[in-house]
């Protein structure tokens, strides 16, 4: 997919920036930026990092633009509490609390989320990036034992 131009553009005006000022920043030619953002040449991770931070805007947001994405595709399912049953190994009962898309912080280009007790940890930069990536179909328990008889692509599809 093309990259969405016009995104980058209308990000740089609403934050009074001009390219150059994107790449003084990013210590890279303002040439370089100009053809980065029009889709001339590829945008590195660390550029994307950059220009994410330059922004202030949150990375996988600028990973979306940069790709050409212009709205949320694909399944999400932020949020989904674990229950463990009631013969659980850790206890039974509900886990504690689940982390989301909305507990994160964003501050000076990094993620971070809150602890119990109030300090901010950054996060890993791999946090998040398999979200949404597979489907488990209601009914399907994934830590029962495989019946070999059946056909498994059945009982995963088609639960």
């Amino acid at each position: 997919m093309a990259i969405d131009s016009a995104w980058f553009y209308r990000q740089l005006e609403n934050k009074d920036a001009s390219v150059r000022d994107l790449a003084a920043f990013l210590g890279l030619d303002p040439s370089s930026v100009s053809r980065m953002l029009r889709g001339e040449r590829k945008m590195s991770a660390e550029e994307q990092d950059g220009i994410s931070a330059f922004l202030g805007v949150p990375l996988d947001i600028v990973a979306m633009h940069r790709r050409g994405e212009r709205g949320v595709s694909g399944f999400e399912e932020d949020k989904t509490p674990y229950e463990a049953s009631p013969g659980d190994i850790r206890g039974g009962g509900p886990m504690g609390k689940m982390f989301g898309r909305d507990d994160i912080i964003y501050r000076d280009g990094k993620r971070m989320m809150e602890k119990d007790d109030g300090t901010l940890i950054e996060l890993h930069p791999a946090y998040g990036y398999m979200a949404a990536t597979i489907t488990v179909m209601p009914g399907v328990d994934l830590t029962a034992p495989m019946d070999w008889d059946e056909d498994w692509g059945e009982t995963l599809y088609n639960a």
